[in-house]
């Protein structure tokens, strides 16, 4: 440890992003993706070789589709949908643009004050059975959970059972107002998190924009995002190293000394970061306000580029 952060200043460590070849096929690191449409993010594309993945999507073409495809890691995708408790009997409702089903109906009344309101009109529905991870999954034990239901993500975990034990990080999607009826939004999440021993890292935030002509680009209604938690004693580890890599937390692995798994900046920060550092007006909220202030004024809905 002080060896590794002793060496936190030295620039000249940093190489290129590449994988952890020591890693085995008995000691992969573990991902279970709930709501796998369009398959798993591409920040695990530089640790393809050390990732093992069990997918689900209860969409079954979009499983089917993603199942027939040829994937450079090692892959399940399940055609199920999850729950608190087996057997449950549920309806899925598919919006418009399918990416917004859920198996909780669309809050209508919030939805339509909005310009991207009209992409969670429902345009069919579907009876469907809810099973548990911890039943699915049997003894596979994720490293990372990622969960993107649509509102259900509360009762997914629960299902999770003992499986959420040991986990070392989870990335769900959280509402911050009611998009589904009955949704738990939020802060009954985080306390869910807490009780089970998580702490919050970050938040990669979505919000729309009210159904107007806007002639300004600032403005918007957060509605939802995604929350980045931890169990962040665990992670000064080798699978650890990876996930924070994978998730770009390089302030942690620069801490642990796991200078390797950081990236070189690119060649145009290197060339732009020291004239604005010269500045002291440059501040982050500044720069911020600039790339803010360059979004199309009659833009529906944006997103943060990654966790802060």
């Amino acid at each position: 440890m002080d060896a590794g952060r002793k060496a936190m200043g030295k620039t000249s460590a940093y190489t290129d992003l590449r994988p952890y070849q020591w890693v085995s096929m008995n000691d992969k690191i573990k991902l279970i993706d709930v709501g796998a449409r369009g398959g798993i993010h591409p920040r695990w594309k530089p640790f393809y070789q050390s990732l093992e993945v069990v997918a689900f999507e209860p969409d079954p073409q979009e499983c089917a589709a993603l199942n027939s495809q040829r994937h450079p890691y090692l892959v399940r995708f399940i055609p199920a949908a999850l729950g608190a408790q087996d057997g449950d009997q549920a309806t899925l409702f598919i919006c418009r643009e399918p990416g917004c089903s859920s198996l909780l109906r669309p809050n209508v009344d919030l939805c339509r004050k909005f310009l991207y309101g009209g992409a969670m009109e429902v345009v069919g529905e579907a009876p469907i059975t809810l099973k548990r991870m911890d039943s699915v999954c049997g003894d596979f034990q994720p490293d990372v959970l990622k969960i993107d239901t649509q509102g259900s993500e509360l009762d997914v975990l629960r299902g999770a059972g003992r499986l959420l034990d040991n986990v070392l990080a989870v990335e769900l999607e959280v509402e911050f107002v009611e998009q589904y009826l009955g949704q738990p939004v939020f802060s009954e999440v985080d306390i869910f998190m807490r009780q089970k021993g998580f702490t919050l890292r970050g938040i990669r935030r979505t919000c729309w924009r009210a159904k107007a002509e806007h002639v300004h680009s600032h403005g918007g209604q957060l509605i939802h995002g995604d929350a980045l938690y931890f169990r962040t004693e665990r992670l000064d580890s080798q699978k650890g190293h990876i996930i924070l890599s994978a998730y770009h937390q390089y302030d942690l692995l620069a801490y642990y000394g796991a200078l390797h798994l950081i990236p070189k900046p690119s060649l145009f920060s290197r060339l732009i970061s020291p004239l604005l550092s010269r500045y002291s007006k440059y501040s982050n909220k500044s720069l911020r306000s600039l790339v803010d202030g360059l979004r199309p004024a009659k833009i529906w809905d944006w997103h943060d580029p990654d966790f802060f």
